[in-house]
């Protein structure tokens, strides 16, 4: 196989999140279907999955009751919303809860940024626990014991994770972050930006990641790719 053919199935998905966005667990998992769904279709495909940090509300404070946040948001709207996100949810082997604490994401997302500085793998983890922590256990992110706990669950020294928690590190990388997604016209998340030039809306269904996975595949064996899909 030439090297050409070999780069035209990698790909590397950016995924714009917040933590406290509900849609954006769903679609990490619906990207995760679509990446096996594509290695079993393509066994020369290959992708590289990171996270870059978006803040729905960058001015919130920390330990706010999530049902008045809800309310002051939806007003009435708030039950369906839920139930529909419950039901979506509940397809992708997440089960929904959303009672607790909402913060301020700051804190997480430099978590996570200090995990990328570990491997890929430790990203990874620290996403899937910070989620998870806060949609199905119904743990406060804002709260430093349980960015620790979710540090612990991405093989990070839980010391090391508490000094860096505790300095001003990478808080102007984050936010730097934030302000170039904002630049690039992200208005909203998840988003995903694969290959750094085609951006995807919205917690599309495995099955659209894979259309969009198989034009960008198509555009660089034929090296004639759009900036958009």
């Amino acid at each position: 196989m030439s090297d050409n053919a070999t780069s035209a199935y990698a790909l590397n998905i950016s995924i714009v999140l917040d933590t406290i966005c509900p849609w954006c667990y769903v679609g990490k998992r619906r990207v995760e279907k679509a990446v096996a769904l594509a290695k079993q279709k393509w066994p020369e495909f290959e992708a590289t999955i990171n996270y870059m940090p978006y803040q729905l509300d960058s001015s919130m404070e920390n330990g706010l009751d999530k049902h008045e946040v809800y309310r002051k948001k939806f007003g009435d709207r708030a039950a369906a919303i839920h139930e529909r996100v419950a039901l979506a949810g509940k397809e992708e082997g997440i089960t929904f809860s959303f009672g607790g604490k909402m913060s301020n994401t700051l804190g997480s997302h430099r978590l996570i940024d200090y995990a990328r500085l570990e491997s890929s793998e430790c990203e990874e983890k620290a996403v899937e626990s910070l989620l998870h922590r806060y949609f199905e256990l119904e743990q406060d992110i804002g709260d430093e014991e349980v960015l620790l706990g979710a540090a612990q669950d991405a093989g990070l020294d839980r010391a090391k994770t508490k000094a860096y928690l505790d300095s001003d590190d990478g808080i102007d990388a984050v936010k730097q972050k934030v302000k170039h997604g904002q630049k690039l016209g992200i208005t909203g998340v998840p988003f995903y930006i694969i290959n750094d030039r085609y951006g995807i809306s919205g917690a599309e269904t495995p099955e659209t990641f894979m259309e969009a996975f198989e034009k960008v595949i198509n555009c660089q064996k034929e090296q004639n790719c759009q900036d958009s899909i």
